[in-house]
């Protein structure tokens, strides 16, 4: 009777334990995506304090590429999301009176994301895209000598 509880346990092991790794597997992914979206949500944030306390026309008018250059060598820290500062559709910046508004916008890594989220069931061929937007009261005043 002693042998037949001991089989058992290993076949109840066997199959849980595949479980388990796969349980852990996704608790990690997540994790890793969480840590992207919180690096690219407090970009979008302090360049949003940036953007919203320029005071010239220029750098208004330059849709604020000196903003935009400053992040250019940002990468994202677990690396499932991509995207690049230099790129108007990663990374825009409008000024809606009274506020300025930045869209960061992340694609899945081709090379690490793409393939694991196409597994878990994620992401279809097109890919999966992560989007932040930060919408903060802006200090430039365009017309400050006419209002």
């Amino acid at each position: 009777m002693q042998n037949l509880q001991r089989g058992q346990s290993m076949v109840e092991f066997a199959i849980t334990l595949p479980l388990f790794f796969l349980m852990f597997f996704f608790i990690f992914y997540a994790g890793m995506i969480m840590a992207d979206y919180l690096s690219l949500s407090s970009l979008a944030r302090s360049s949003a304090r940036e953007a919203s306390i320029v005071k010239e026309e220029k750098q208004y008018t330059d849709n604020y590429k000196e903003i935009r250059q400053q992040y250019k060598d940002v990468k994202l820290p677990a690396a499932i999301f991509t995207w690049d500062a230099q790129k108007q559709e990663d990374f825009w910046i409008e000024y809606k009176k009274p506020n300025v508004v930045v869209t960061l916008q992340a694609r899945l890594n081709d090379e690490t994301g793409l393939s694991l989220a196409k597994l878990a069931g994620f992401a279809d061929d097109k890919g999966l895209k992560m989007t932040v937007t930060y919408t903060v009261y802006s200090e430039y005043k365009p017309n400050a000598g006419g209002n």
